[in-house]
C-alpha cells in the first residue's frame, strides 16, 4: 500500500514522517543572493570602481587598473641626525642591545652552574648488571604480593 505524507509508520503507529520540514540552509541562500547582486551591479562598479570590484570577489587587482602615479605607503624621507632627541634614541637602542647581550651571558653561565650540579647523577651504566633486582622467593616481595583477602 502506498503511503503518504504524514501517515503512520509499519513499525510504529505513534511514528508521523513529517518530508518538507527541514531547515533553510543559509549559507546557500545569501550565496545565491551575493551572485545575482554580482551579475547585475558588478560591471557598473567594476567600471566606476575597479579596485573595489575585485575586493568584492576577493581577487589580486589587475595590473592594467594599477596606477603607478598613486602608492598608497609612500617612503618618509630619511632624517637627518642633527636632532639631539634621535641621536638620544639611537643612543638608547643600543644600550638596549648591550643590555640584551649581558642578559644573554648570564642566562647562559646559569645554565652551565646547572649542567655541572647535576653532571654528578650522569655516570656510565653497567650493562649486566641490575641495579633494582629482587628476588621473587623474599619475604619482601612475598609481603607485597601476596593477597591480603580471597574473594572466591
Amino acid at each position: 500500500m502506498k503511503k503518504y505524507k504524514g501517515s503512520q509508520s509499519i513499525k510504529s503507529k505513534s511514528r508521523k514522517r513529517s518530508f518538507g520540514k527541514t531547515k533553510p540552509n543559509y549559507n546557500s541562500l545569501i550565496k545565491e543572493e551575493w551572485e545575482d547582486f554580482l551579475k547585475t551591479e558588478g560591471p557598473s562598479i567594476k567600471e566606476k570602481n575597479p579596485a573595489h570590484y575585485y575586493s568584492l570577489i576577493g581577487r589580486k587587482l589587475p595590473k592594467k587598473y594599477q596606477n603607478s602615479s598613486s602608492v598608497i605607503n609612500p617612503s618618509p624621507p630619511e632624517i637627518k641626525i642633527t636632532d639631539p632627541i634621535v641621536k638620544d634614541e639611537k643612543a638608547n637602542k643600543k644600550n638596549a642591545i648591550d643590555n640584551k647581550q649581558i642578559k644573554n651571558e648570564a642566562l647562559r653561565k646559569k645554565n652551565q652552574e646547572a649542567l655541572a650540579r647535576e653532571r654528578k647523577y650522569i655516570y656510565p651504566v653497567y650493562a649486566h648488571y641490575q641495579g633494582n633486582w629482587r628476588s621473587i622467593h623474599s619475604d619482601e616481595y612475598i609481603s607485597k604480593t601476596e593477597k591480603k583477602y580471597e574473594y572466591y
